[in-house]
């Protein structure tokens, strides 16, 4: 069961570090959010992000938390670098770290003029490259966190969550979906720090190639399987916290199979 829990929050935590990058120009941000699986506080989330003119920086940390944290002992470390062009983002390189005890990983996936290039992964005090990665996975996709971002930039822009972002995780491609459902009223709670109205969009990972048929059973997938069977998608609510401030996500929910994760914005502050 806790692999689902931090599964699922972990996907969220991709979410998390979707601020719109179109309102944040010359500026600093950071998130807290709390997740809550099954009714406990599995996690904690943070996220820094900069931007300027020419440079943009997302970093999202995530630690599991009280009888989660000591059970099960969990870390992870998620930063996107890249560089402005207008409208566009054009990654560099993405990074993911995760710790598991006291055991690591890591991997960088490394772009040239925002052009897939290579993958590269440190397991148990050893590096190894891969450049050799069929075109067909990775030509005209982005990583995670920078596709998250230019959805919300859609949402900002268009004042509606639809879109599609083609993404590669490093082994697979896969669509990354905002689908718009509407809006809903969040009241403020012990949870909670936000109050309002907020868009509501689900959310859906589309495979495109290099899944296996045991993936689609399995992981994220499974999770979204069961959601879909139940008519009841993973959902993410989207909000301006200042009027002139940008688009971020106020509180997300998956309904798994063993109870609902729910990430929870606790506070924002700008630099």
């Amino acid at each position: 069961m806790y692999k689902i829990f931090i599964l699922t929050a972990c996907f969220m935590i991709a979410f998390m570090g979707s601020v719109s990058a179109k309102s944040l120009n010359d500026e600093n941000i950071s998130l807290k959010y709390n997740v809550y699986a099954g009714g406990l506080h599995a996690l904690k989330a943070s996220l820094d992000m900069s931007l300027t003119a020419k440079k943009y920086d997302i970093e999202v940390d995530a630690k599991t938390n009280g009888f989660i944290g000591k059970v099960f002992p969990w870390a992870g470390h998620f930063e996107t670098v890249g560089t402005t062009d207008k409208k566009d983002l054009i990654p560099e390189t993405h990074t993911s770290t995760s710790s598991w005890k006291k055991k690591a990983k890591e991997k960088e996936l490394e772009y040239k003029d925002g052009v897939f290039k290579a993958k590269h992964e440190i397991k148990n005090g050893k590096k190894t490259t891969n450049n050799k990665i069929k075109n067909e996975l990775t030509i005209d996709t982005v990583d995670m966190l920078t596709g998250a971002v230019q959805l919300l930039q859609n949402a900002e822009n268009q004042s509606t969550c639809n879109g599609s972002v083609p993404v590669f995780d490093g082994k697979r491609r896969f669509n990354l979906i905002f689908k718009e459902a509407g809006s809903s009223t969040i009241r403020k709670s012990k949870y909670s720090a936000f109050s309002g109205t907020a868009l509501k969009c689900t959310v859906e990972i589309e495979p495109v190639l290099g899944f296996r048929a045991k993936d689609k059973k399995r992981g994220w997938l499974a999770v979204q399987n069961h959601t879909k069977a139940r008519k009841k998608m993973p959902t993410i609510w989207l909000s301006k916290l200042e009027e002139d401030g940008p688009v971020v996500p106020v509180r997300v929910e998956i309904a798994s199979s063993y109870g609902a994760v729910i990430a929870h914005l606790t506070s924002i502050k700008s630099k």
